[in-house]
């Protein structure tokens, strides 16, 4: 309390050199010695940083960095003192100076952080970023480090912020620009020297397995010691150098992984790809063939019987495709709507074009609606209700693809009415089913010959 009735009776003071006693020059007064209060402490704060940062330039890497927290946490620890001693003056000189627009003028902690700025910032952030940088390096080599360190120097950067047009506000400007800057450009080094190392040596697998650790270690990185304003563009920078620069190496592995079925590793590229700019796009179009060319093979294995060929034996040969890469868009793409299109692209070119209809296109249609007939037909052995509505469904799923739907109908008609003549139908429920199947893929035209 004595220091501040100090200050107060030093700003009161209505003794100023060379004035007289009247009511105008006892309020100049007063004014002058507020001034000049200011200015000593401006003064003093300047001749003492010129020593700290005397004793800072004898330090480096981390020994550098605990000085400059150190330094820091003492200084800002006193500014808020000296705020709180100081606080006559701040309500009014300060205050009034301000009022009046006058520039260069600030309460009394944010002077302690203006001087810091322009006495020891300027000339020691190159070294300090440096050290952290250093720092960081260590850790994503697998040290160990002190990570409050890094968290201290970006508070003490985010601090620094102060609003030249308005001294009450702050901004991020010298965080971005001294900190977030070289972090990341030092992080897109740091990464495409890694990779490009580790690339020369290893296999893409094991590559893709290296980067989806190397980003979640960065991404977890952030609330440790970082602002959160850096994930997306820091994000971005890892995404470049870790995926972006190696996208086309990655994707000629694509084949291999589909050739062999190596759904995990497959699943693993679909997720680093996805995180770039049409990343995905040349994986859908290889895909897309890939399950093309899987349903034509498929298809001529069973093609040579001609017309011997049984409708179930084509039909399964079009299902089990259509099965094992829908299962395989579902766990490794995610069921992503764009990879959905493609096998469906696929599956309708395999089953319209293929082998066994090359000389007559109404052979698929045809094949499908005597599977469908087969189906439907009472058996010796009793065929269950779930299995019924399972084959049903697997008639669907290639009725779907099918470009000659009209043909299915001509055969479908023909077989039912026969069925339902001779008395051959497996159940009325399950000729039913069928029809309303066939109405909420085509609608209610199209089967309205069939009711």
């Amino acid at each position: 309390m004595s220091l501040y009735t100090s200050i107060h009776n030093f700003c009161t003071a209505q003794k100023a050199v060379g004035q007289t006693n009247n009511l105008s020059s006892n309020h100049r007064g007063a004014h002058l010695l507020g001034e000049e209060l200011y200015h000593r402490l401006n003064d003093y704060l300047k001749r003492h940083l010129q020593g700290v940062h005397a004793e800072m330039v004898k330090h480096s890497d981390e020994a550098l960095l605990t000085y400059y927290i150190s330094q820091w946490k003492r200084y800002t620890t006193a500014g808020s003192y000296n705020n709180h001693l100081f606080r006559y003056l701040n309500r009014h000189w300060v205050k009034r100076e301000m009022d009046e627009g006058k520039k260069d003028i600030y309460d009394i902690y944010t002077l302690h952080l203006v001087r810091w700025k322009e006495d020891m910032f300027g000339s020691t952030q190159n070294a300090v970023m440096d050290a952290v940088l250093r720092l960081v390096e260590k850790q994503r080599n697998g040290e160990t480090i002190e990570q409050s360190k890094v968290k201290q120097v970006v508070d003490s950067f985010v601090a620094l912020g102060i609003d030249e047009a308005d001294s009450t506000k702050t901004n991020l400007e010298v965080y971005r620009q001294y900190f977030e800057k070289p972090y990341i450009e030092a992080t897109q080094k740091y990464y495409q020297n890694e990779s490009q190392s580790f690339l020369a040596e290893n296999s893409v697998v094991d590559y893709m397995k290296k980067a989806e650790r190397r980003l979640d270690e960065e991404k977890e990185r952030v609330p440790l010691f970082l602002l959160a304003e850096i994930m997306q563009p820091l994000m971005k920078c890892c995404e470049g150098a870790l995926i972006a620069d190696h996208a086309v190496l990655m994707r000629d592995e694509f084949q291999i992984l589909l050739d062999n079925d190596r759904e995990e590793d497959m699943a693993r590229m679909y997720k680093l790809l996805a995180r770039i700019p049409e990343g995905l796009d040349p994986l859908r179009s290889r895909f897309e063939n890939h399950v093309r060319r899987a349903g034509l093979l498929s298809v001529e294995k069973v093609a040579d019987q001609g017309d011997g060929l049984e409708p179930k034996a084509y039909v399964d040969a079009l299902l089990e495709v259509h099965t094992q890469y829908a299962a395989l868009v579902q766990t490794a793409f995610t069921g992503e709507s764009e990879f959905v299109r493609s096998l469906d692209n696929a599956c309708r070119e395999y089953i319209n074009r293929n082998k066994v209809c090359a000389k007559n296109s109404a052979r698929s249609p045809q094949m499908l609606a005597k599977h469908a007939d087969n189906v439907l037909k009472r058996s010796t052995k009793a065929t269950e209700e779930d299995d019924m509505e399972k084959m049903l469904n697997q008639v669907m799923t290639i009725f779907k693809y099918l470009e000659d739907k009209d043909v299915f109908q001509k055969f479908y008609s023909q077989t039912l009415a026969k069925r339902l003549v001779n008395g051959t139908s497996a159940s009325p429920d399950a000729e039913t089913s069928m029809i309303s199947k066939l109405k909420d893929a085509s609608g209610f035209e199209y089967t309205n010959k069939l009711q």
